[in-house]
């Protein structure tokens, strides 16, 4: 049960094929084509540079989309609105929000670590998941800004033009809404992933560069999907179903997008790649091995 951090690190990948040898798809209406690729938020500097088709597909783009506005006025923001909501109610705290076998254990989780117990006991719960897990990604080097941040960055020097799927304020709400309803689930899959945090990103990137998608659906998207039924619907059904129609309205335009996402985002039934063939249009996987992306 490893979803839970893992919407927060991917706010990965493409359909349920065993080995699709990249995380790059090109899908056309038969006139119109864009790009669309699967995302991780955060990565080490060593996972640099990224896979060939990425940049292949960036350079034959006149314009790249984001999930939301990458810029470090809007990241700012963004950090200003989420700061606003982790504080919880006056009168409140933690304690209160979580049943005392879950607490017991993040107090015992805090001492190991020698964190200030002080720190955590008015944050809401998410906030607690998502401190603890920036906390542990710093702790293993994982201290990059992603896939989208890095094209970000570019398109800004080559002044190349952005559009956005959502607002901040519209990301800043999804993200104070994970666990909600099940905050001790949440902060007790968050403690027992600590540990093996490193190894699952060290897996999860691999997979990611080399397009294996099997494992990647098994452990995130499937089972969100039998296990907590309405996040999976707010987190990717929702998301997915208000982008598809300004999505299909980008590739009808005689310029072509280069779509990076999440790659939650492209799997299984509900994912957004299912969603374009469903529509009609064609989908076929970029390859690195191939020399040129027409």
């Amino acid at each position: 049960m490893r979803y839970f951090i893992f919407v927060f690190l991917f706010p990965l990948l493409v359909v349920s094929q065993l080995f699709a040898q990249s995380s790059v798809w090109k899908i056309s209406d038969g006139l119109h084509t864009m790009y669309l690729g699967g995302t991780i938020h955060v990565l080490r500097s060593s996972d640099f540079p990224l896979p060939r088709e990425f940049d292949d597909a960036y350079s034959k783009s006149d314009y790249v989309v984001f999930e939301t506005d990458l810029s470090p006025s809007h990241t700012q923001e963004l950090q200003r609105l989420l700061m606003r909501k982790m504080l919880l109610p006056a009168g409140q705290t933690l304690a209160q929000k979580l049943s005392a076998k879950t607490y017991n254990a993040l107090i015992v989780y805090l001492d190991s670590q020698g964190y200030n117990r002080a720190a955590f006991d008015r944050l809401e719960p998410w906030a607690v998941m998502m401190t603890l897990t920036q906390l542990k990604l710093s702790s293993i080097g994982i201290d990059q800004g992603g896939v989208d941040s890095h094209y970000s960055k570019r398109a800004l020097l080559d002044q190349m033009p952005q559009k956005y799927l959502e607002s901040i304020q519209e990301q800043s709400a999804i993200i104070t809404e994970i666990g909600e309803g099940e905050e001790d689930t949440m902060i007790l899959q968050t403690l027992e992933d600590m540990d093996e945090l490193n190894t699952i990103m060290t897996w999860m990137v691999q997979d990611w560069r080399e397009g294996k998608t099997e494992r990647l659906e098994r452990e995130l998207v499937v089972e969100m999907m039998q296990e907590s039924p309405k996040m999976y619907h707010r987190i990717l059904v929702q998301r997915n179903n208000a982008w598809m129609p300004k999505l299909m309205n980008m590739i009808r335009e005689e310029k072509r997008g280069f779509v990076l996402v999440g790659a939650m985002h492209l799997l299984g039934r509900d994912g957004l790649l299912e969603q374009f063939r469903k529509a009609g249009y064609h989908v076929e996987i970029v390859a690195e091995r191939d020399k040129e992306i027409q």
